[in-house]
């Protein structure tokens, strides 16, 4: 039998759970804005100042935000770095796999997906070259994302000599693990020698970073062909 007061309540009951959960798509929404300006500022702050000198509300006034919506998303400093530290190495290691082409001659495939992570890299070096100092002076698990950050670059080289010497462009005896790790080194060395003798804008010589390192990873490449 037909009972209006059933279908009445029954809308109300639809209706209040269709506003709970426009409210709390809401807040995910609102929530997820403030993490983005948080993280956008932070990049800047860090970009511009080093980890240490970037403080808690210096990165909330600058996201527009208390420093209480700031705890809100991150627990603490230390976290909100690993995530920007985490999304700068994301698009570097994007940016080295995907220069990758197996129809350039070995030595400039390498050159070119190193100079790629510089490339990308470039106005985010002090952010790099900070998480490096975290590593060396914080007993912490920063060492383990900065170590992780370190580990990506090496596997992408690592990958790319394992398929030219699968190609017979390298002796099939060539130990390429400790040139994966010798050109991971000095991928990093570089950033800091060039960061060091950068502009105050934090901007460096490209060019001039280019034309070492192709002499450096002819260096290494020779050595495990020999």
């Amino acid at each position: 039998m037909y009972d209006p007061n059933e279908t009445s309540a029954s809308k109300t009951a639809s209706t209040a759970a269709e506003t709970v959960t426009m409210a709390t798509g809401n807040r995910a929404k609102s929530k997820e804005r403030n993490r983005l300006k948080i993280l956008e500022s932070a990049a800047t702050l860090f970009r511009e100042r080093g980890f240490e000198a970037a403080t808690l509300r210096d990165i909330a006034r600058a996201a527009g935000l208390s420093t209480g919506a700031l705890f809100a998303n991150f627990a603490d400093k230390n976290e909100i770095f690993m995530t920007v530290l985490e999304e700068e190495n994301a698009k570097v290691i994007g940016a080295m796999r995907s220069a990758h082409d197996e129809s350039l001659p070995l030595v400039v495939r390498l050159h070119r997906q190193l100079m790629r992570a510089y490339e990308t890299s470039q106005h985010n070096a002090r952010i790099v070259l900070s998480a490096f100092v975290m590593k060396w002076s914080h007993d912490q698990s920063t060492p383990n994302e900065v170590g992780k950050m370190s580990e990506q670059v090496r596997v992408v080289l690592l990958n790319t000599l394992t398929q030219a010497r699968e190609r017979k462009e390298i002796p099939a005896g060539a130990d390429i693990d400790c040139a994966s790790e010798v050109l991971e080194d000095l991928c990093f060395a570089n950033l800091r020698r060039a960061y060091q003798a950068s502009d105050d804008a934090g901007g460096y010589d490209l060019n001039k970073m280019a034309e070492n390192l192709t002499a450096q990873i002819r260096i290494v490449i020779a050595g495990i062909s020999a």
